[in-house]
């Protein structure tokens, strides 16, 4: 089982009714709960690379993203890119249902000023509950 502040790689997972192709989370609650009547194991928000300095600035234009050094984690596989949180997507697992492997963590003290950012932001959260 991952923990809060765990970055896991998982390897297929739906959005929006389409399977998407593998990617980072960043785990910001293990904790087990019940979403409409639906059991989940753990919350995250997705984790991408900037794979160009204008990619970087229109992101980091949008209220929910949060910018995330290479140095505030560490992983293995590392790509050595900079990057983003979407803080204002909630994807709720159930690990039972998708197939996922730890790969590194946060920071400790960016973990809290990620999770700060959450519940101080001033943006809509969508939770995504397709793999429940």
């Amino acid at each position: 089982m991952c923990k809060t502040g765990d970055i896991i790689f998982v390897k297929k997972f739906k959005s929006h009714g389409k399977i998407v192709s593998p990617h980072s989370f960043i785990v910001i609650s293990d904790d087990n709960g019940e979403f409409e009547g639906l059991s989940y194991d753990f919350v995250c928000n997705m984790l991408s690379s900037f794979k160009t300095e204008e990619q970087k600035k229109r992101k980091l234009s949008y209220p929910g993203n949060y910018e995330i050094k290479n140095s505030d984690t560490v992983t293995n596989p590392d790509n050595g890119k900079d990057g983003f949180v979407k803080t204002d997507q909630l994807y709720l697992f159930n690990k039972d249902k998708i197939d996922y492997i730890t790969i590194g963590t946060v920071m400790p003290d960016v973990m809290d000023s990620l999770l700060k950012f959450i519940n101080n932001g001033n943006f809509e959260i969508e939770q995504i509950t397709d793999n429940l």
